[in-house]
C-alpha cells in the first residue's frame, strides 16, 4: 500500500436503499501472509480490534474493534486464502455483511473489503472508518505500529461525506464543475466558425494558433485529470506534437475530438474522487503552481484558471482575424 495523506481508497454504493463501503489497494505482501492477517486473532489485535470465539466456517465469534463497535458475528463464508464473507450482529436491526476478497498479483496482493447493510447516513463515517482500517492493515503487514485510528478516522470524514452526497460538499463541487464546464465551453464558442487557415493562423508575435491553444488545453486536461489525479493517462491519439507549442499540424476535426474526449474523461474521473483526495499520480516540479496543489478541489481551480486565460488569448485571436467579439457563455 502507498503512503496515505488525502489519497481515497473507498467507495460508496445505494442499492435498494441500503448503503455499501468498499476499500481496494493492493499490499506488499503474499496473498497466504495477507489472509493470515485477516484471520488470526493474535494479528487481528494488531491492527482491527479483538476478536474471540469460533472463527472457523459456521463459527460465532465476538469482536471488539479500535472503532469502537462491539458486537457478535458469524462466519458464512472461509475459501482460503481467497475469500471470507461475515455477518455482523447476525438478526439485529444493524446487521452488516462484510466481504473480504484477495487477489495474488506477484510478491503483492490485492484486497478488496466490502461491507453491506448500512443506512444512507452512516455510509460517509463507515467509509472513512475502513479506509483507516485498511491504512493500519498496511502497516501490519509492513511491520509497523498502527496510526491513531480516531485521528485518522477524523482526517478522512469529510472526503467520504463528499463521496455520499453530503449537500454542502456536493453543492460547492456543483458550483467549481459548473465554472470549469463554462469556460471550456467558451473556449469551443470563440473558435466556432473559423475556417481551416483562419484557425491555423498566429496573429500575435508569440507565434500561437487558436487550434494550437485548444490542443494544449486537451493535453493540460489530460495531465491534471488523468496523469496527476489516478497515476495514469489514456494514450494519445498522435504522437507528440512537433510543430512547436500551441501549434499543432493535426486535423482540424482531431484536435476538437481530442479536446471534447479529454473533457469527457476529466468529469468521469473527478465524479468518483472526493474534492479533499490528494492526487494519486505525481504534480511535474517545474510546473509555476507545483506548491500550490494537493487535493482535487486546487487541480479544479487551476483547470478553470487556465482554461479562462486561455479563452482570453481566443476572444484576442478572434478578434484580430474577424473581428467577432464577445462569443460564448462567460
Amino acid at each position: 500500500m502507498t503512503g496515505t495523506g488525502a489519497r481515497i481508497i473507498g467507495s460508496l454504493r445505494m442499492t435498494n436503499g441500503k448503503g455499501t463501503v468498499r476499500v481496494a489497494d493492493r499490499y506488499d505482501t503474499d496473498i497466504d501472509d495477507l489472509w493470515s492477517a485477516l484471520t488470526e486473532p493474535r494479528r487481528l489485535t494488531r491492527w482491527i480490534g479483538d476478536v474471540k470465539g469460533d472463527l472457523r466456517l459456521g463459527g460465532e465469534f465476538h469482536a471488539r474493534l479500535t472503532s469502537s463497535w462491539e458486537g457478535p458475528g458469524r462466519v458464512d463464508v472461509c475459501e482460503p486464502p481467497r475469500r471470507l464473507l461475515l455477518t455482523m450482529s447476525p438478526g439485529q436491526r444493524d446487521e452488516t455483511v462484510i466481504e473480504a476478497r484477495l487477489t495474488a498479483d506477484g510478491d503483492q496482493t490485492m484486497l478488496v473489503i466490502e461491507e453491506r447493510g448500512f443506512t444512507p447516513n452512516e455510509l460517509a463515517a463507515h467509509g472513512a472508518g475502513w479506509q483507516a482500517h485498511a491504512e493500519d492493515l498496511a502497516a501490519h503487514v509492513a511491520g509497523r505500529e498502527p496510526a491513531d485510528w480516531r485521528g485518522r478516522w477524523t482526517e478522512l470524514t469529510p472526503a467520504y461525506r463528499d463521496l455520499a452526497g453530503d449537500p454542502v460538499w456536493q453543492a460547492e463541487r456543483a458550483a467549481l464543475m459548473g465554472f470549469l464546464q463554462a469556460q471550456r465551453r467558451s473556449v469551443l464558442a470563440i473558435i466556432e466558425g473559423l475556417d481551416e487557415d483562419s484557425i491555423r493562423t498566429a496573429v500575435v508575435p508569440s507565434g500561437w494558433t487558436p487550434l494550437g491553444v485548444i490542443q494544449h488545453l486537451g493535453h493540460a486536461e489530460r495531465l491534471w485529470f488523468q496523469k496527476i489525479l489516478t497515476g495514469t493517462a489514456s494514450p494519445l491519439p498522435w504522437p507528440p506534437n512537433e510543430s512547436g507549442p500551441f501549434v499543432t499540424a493535426h486535423p482540424l476535426d482531431e484536435v476538437l475530438d481530442f479536446y471534447r474526449n479529454q473533457c469527457a474523461i476529466s468529469d468521469e474521473n473527478l465524479a468518483s474522487t472526493a474534492l479533499t483526495a490528494g492526487p494519486a499520480g505525481e504534480v511535474p516540479s517545474f510546473l509555476s503552481v507545483a506548491d500550490e496543489i494537493h487535493t482535487v478541489r486546487d487541480m479544479i481551480l487551476h483547470m478553470i484558471e487556465e482554461t479562462a486565460r486561455h479563452a482570453g488569448h481566443l476572444d484576442l485571436a478572434r478578434e484580430l482575424i474577424d473581428g467577432r467579439t464577445g462569443l460564448g457563455p462567460r
